[in-house]
């Protein structure tokens, strides 16, 4: 029986061959599974880095706001401090009132001498004389002549202050007769509708649907009355009585506006819909088995509460700003009354009851501007446009 041939010897470059083949097919393989495995272990790091950096979203949220809270609340407290210390009358600087009534005295000293200038003016013009004014001519043509002729220029001088005496008489006079005429004119004449005063309770922009506003608006209109109607010693203090009772009439509308708005924004719904909503949120809480549902049940309702608080302090804020303009109209009702006792006071009396009145002034408009001021703190965007109590 014939053996099989034996296979012939491989040959030393073939079996280098299949060696550098099977060591490749190897690492192939190794290299599959360290891709599998670097694979797997990266989907274990995204999803770690995915909730750490949720985790920390989540306590940077609760940072933040806590910290948005306390400033907000730092905020309120200090507009409070301010107001409260601002309204006091006896928390003003000395130096600031010194120097308002300064300003004060100054601008009465200056009107005083304006009004004597201008009845100066108005009584030389009243008092104007055409025949005085050609007589003081004719006696500077006579002097002038006399120069000429004698050669006595020294009369000259004496002719031209004559000259200049009758051309400001004859001046006054012509003044006065054209101011007469131009009244004249505008006698017959209808005065055009935009040119008309505008009424002071058509100028007031607050509402008359308070009864608070149209007890405010009849004051007014009282202590306007009693101010026009009086005697000069109460322009004396009240330089500009229109000015001064809008100014006061603007004021108590301002506060009653502005504690309508606070009120509208805490409305008793939203109080009980917010308490309906607390207890339906506690309820919740109590019954809850889920940890992180239960802790943020828990946020929302310390976020509740702390919304009814800052209700709460809407609600003093407009309480107080009703008591402010309580003190308001009985400090308009003490004036009036001021100003009837001047109306009725006697000589001897009229000069300690004009200081009242005066000393009574002065403290409302510094308590105006210590509320308008404390408005502004408190809600600081519009401008300060109330009329100076002067």
């Amino acid at each position: 029986m014939a053996q099989p041939p034996f296979p012939p010897p491989e040959h030393p470059l073939q079996k280098h061959l299949r060696r550098m083949l099977e060591a490749l097919a190897e690492g192939e393989r190794r290299h599959n599974e360290r891709m599998k495995q670097w694979e797997r272990l990266g989907d274990k790091n995204w999803e770690r880095w995915s909730q750490q950096r949720a985790q920390g979203w989540e306590a940077w949220a609760e940072k933040h706001a806590a910290g948005v809270e306390k400033w907000a609340q730092e905020q309120l407290k200090d507009v409070e401090k301010k107001w409260s210390a601002k309204v006091n009358a006896g928390s003003f600087d000395t130096h600031s009132k010194r120097e308002r009534r300064r300003e004060l005295k100054r601008l009465r000293r200056e009107q005083r001498r304006q009004r004597e200038r201008d009845r100066k003016r108005q009584r030389q013009l009243q008092e104007a004389n055409p025949v005085v004014g050609w007589f003081f001519a004719v006696a500077a043509l006579v002097m002038a002549g006399a120069a000429f002729t004698s050669e006595q220029w020294g009369l000259l001088f004496a002719a031209f202050g004559l000259a200049w005496c009758s051309a400001s008489t004859l001046g006054r006079v012509r003044e006065r007769e054209l101011a007469q005429g131009a009244a004249a004119k505008a006698l017959p004449q209808e005065i055009p509708p935009e040119a008309r005063p505008v009424p002071a309770q058509e100028a007031s922009p607050a509402k008359t649907g308070d009864p608070r506003t149209a007890r405010v608006n009849a004051l007014c209109d009282k202590l306007l009355a009693e101010l026009r109607s009086g005697p000069g010693v109460l322009r004396d203090v009240v330089h500009q009585p229109e000015q001064t009772v809008e100014g006061l009439r603007k004021s108590c509308h301002e506060l009653v506006r502005r504690e309508t708005e606070l009120r509208a924004l805490n409305s008793p719904e939203d109080e009980r819909r917010l308490e309906q909503e607390r207890a339906g949120l506690a309820a919740r809480v109590a019954s809850e088995q889920d940890a992180v549902v239960k802790e943020r049940l828990e946020k929302a309702l310390r976020l509740v509460d702390e919304q009814r608080k800052q209700r709460a302090e809407l609600a003093t804020s407009a309480s107080r700003l009703e008591a402010e303009h309580t003190r308001m109209y009985y400090t308009l009702e003490h004036l009036y009354t001021q100003v009837l006792r001047v109306r009725s006071a006697d000589v001897a009396g009229a000069d300690v009851a004009s200081a009242s009145l005066r000393q009574s002034v002065e403290q409302l408009g510094l308590e105006m501007d210590a509320v308008a001021e404390a408005l502004e703190e408190a809600h600081g965007d519009a401008p300060r446009s109330r009329v100076p109590v002067r």
